[in-house]
């Protein structure tokens, strides 16, 4: 027996040693290293991806003991939802979601992961998950409302609101004011199911929280984890002045390097309370401290693709658990990346032109790149189309003018964008990973130098054949890999060797057709920087 004591002791001892090697802390101090965004992001992917209880959810975390083996969180995976629609993980959302809604309790709850006690948090997450699937699987309308009137039957007459059990709260890192983090779930409840009931019990928590413990919202008290809840639930409901004091509170603190400690008292840190606060900081437009922050934490990625909870000497929330919360707020966090880098993109073309590659808002009518298109929309004939990146109509107003018959419609990230379209084109804000259209709506889908921002390659294209009719067309435009580096870009653009964009299409049901050496700007194409490929959906 004893030997036997001994032989797991050196067993446990040598999985801890292993655990501890591969979880050696990157240096917390001085200039972040290199390290590469679209690795970063592939090994982030594949770990949610392997990481799933089939059928069900994401895994708790992943331990070297197996501690939470075959066990699906369903709190995470509800915050999930949202993450993987934006990065056109579809399929995985609507498992999520579909499981969610078979275990939801009869009172309209979600139980914690061991499915004990119902808790309003965890309610509050897989309402903000079921939300955003509410547009595809529209009979999780039902399981929405049932888990937005439990939410409200747990607010106190004060306001304050309260949940049935804290078995699974830490009192020096968890308090009910992360309960704010619920309520923009009923916020969107009440705007699309039109419940005014809803509206006027957000205002009841609200003013209850802000009355009672102003000083605590602005005031770094917890663990950054959970005080980035607070801060990013005050913001998504509107509260931005409170935020922007909470913020600017925690910046103080931040390192020369983008770390953020994860009490404001220690020099250890929290993986996921730097990501959320990435995301805070993009939220109120403070760029230049949530890219700090964003480089830090993606330093931290093990080469699993995955974070353990914290990091540094005296580190104790999570330390030898990859948690699969962390993933998620990357998958946030890199996209608010993206959209504010486009945002200043954006504001840059209406300003300046710069380098010898100028930043488009028109494209004459004899460019390469609009004539391939009119091509296709004369050898097609289609009744309607999609501009995936359209911009303020560069193409689709020379589209329009040859073809008045067509109904067009344009996607793009930027609400100022959509609102600068011409009057008689069709405008919505989506992505080329989650347009928002529904399955083979469209005749004729297209993008003209979008793909290369996509960062996921083979989503952005399945989404584009999704929405695109059986007999259908698709039409990429995009730069040639053998040019690269001809133009500054930034670390997540791609350009496609010809047979990789014509691979991919062929694997997902379509037939393709590549011209090359398209005219742009003053060029005739001969430097062969721009390549169309023009993929048919099969019909069967």
């Amino acid at each position: 027996m004893l030997n036997s004591l001994t032989n797991i002791k050196t067993i446990l001892s040598g999985k801890l040693k292993r655990t501890l090697f591969e979880y050696k802390l990157p240096k917390l101090s001085g200039t972040n290293t290199k390290y590469n965004l679209l690795q970063t992001y592939i090994r982030a992917k594949n770990w949610v991806r392997c990481n799933n209880i089939p059928g069900k959810g994401i895994i708790v975390c992943k331990r070297f003991d197996n501690l939470y083996k075959g066990i699906a969180y369903p709190e995470v995976s509800g915050y999930y939802i949202p993450s993987l629609l934006q990065w056109g993980e579809r399929n995985l959302a609507i498992q999520y979601a579909k499981w969610l809604c078979s275990i939801q309790n009869n009172d309209g709850s979600w139980n914690d992961y061991y499915g004990k006690h119902p808790y309003v948090f965890d309610t509050g997450q897989i309402l903000k998950g079921l939300i955003s699937v509410y547009p595809i699987i529209p009979k999780v309308k039902d399981n929405i409302l049932k888990g937005c009137d439990w939410i409200i039957s747990n607010i106190q007459k004060s306001g304050k609101l309260t949940t049935p059990n804290t078995d699974c709260w830490a009192e020096e890192t968890c308090s009910d004011l992360i309960h704010l983090y619920c309520l923009s779930p009923l916020r969107q409840a009440a705007k699309i199911f039109k419940n005014q009931e809803y509206s006027d019990a957000i205002e009841k928590v609200l003013n209850y929280y802000k009355q009672n413990f102003y000083e605590k919202l602005i005031d770094f008290h917890t663990l950054s984890h959970f005080y980035a809840y607070i801060i990013e639930g005050l913001i998504d409901i509107g509260e931005i002045e409170i935020a922007n004091i909470a913020a600017d509170n925690v910046i103080k603190l931040q390192k020369p390097n983008g770390a953020i400690p994860a009490y404001k008292d220690v020099d250890w840190v929290c993986s996921t309370g730097i990501f959320q606060f990435a995301i805070i900081f993009y939220k109120l437009g403070k760029k230049e401290e949530a890219d700090k922050a964003f480089d830090c934490a993606c330093n931290l990625q093990l080469k699993s693709g995955g974070w353990v909870g914290s990091y540094g000497i005296g580190a104790k929330y999570s330390n030898f658990e990859e948690i699969s919360w962390c993933n998620k707020y990357f998958l946030d966090a890199f996209s608010l990346k993206l959209q504010a880098h486009f945002a200043n993109t954006l504001e840059l073309e209406e300003k300046v032109s710069f380098g010898t590659y100028k930043l488009e808002s028109n494209i004459d009518a004899k460019d390469g790149r609009t004539q391939t298109m009119l091509e296709v929309i004369r050898d097609t004939n289609p009744q309607n189309l999609l501009d995936i990146g359209c911009g303020k109509g560069r193409i689709l107003k020379h589209v329009k003018d040859k073809y008045p018959q067509i109904e067009i419609h344009g996607l793009d990230l930027d609400k100022k964008i959509i609102k600068a379209l011409p009057h008689n084109i069709h405008g919505k804000v989506g992505s080329i990973l989650n347009t928002g259209y529904k399955d083979e709506e469209f005749d004729l889908v297209c993008a003209i130098e979008i793909l290369e921002h996509a960062v996921d390659i083979e989503n952005a294209i399945q989404e584009m054949l999704r929405i695109t009719k059986k007999g259908g067309t698709i039409l990429i435009i995009d730069k040639n890999k053998q040019y690269l580096g001809k133009f500054a870009m930034p670390p997540w653009e791609q350009w496609f060797d010809k047979n990789q964009i014509k691979n991919v299409l062929e694997q997902h049901n379509a037939a393709v057709t590549i011209k090359e050496n398209i005219p742009y700007d003053q060029c005739d194409g001969s430097d062969g920087l721009f390549i169309a490929w023009i993929g048919t959906k099969n019909t069967n």
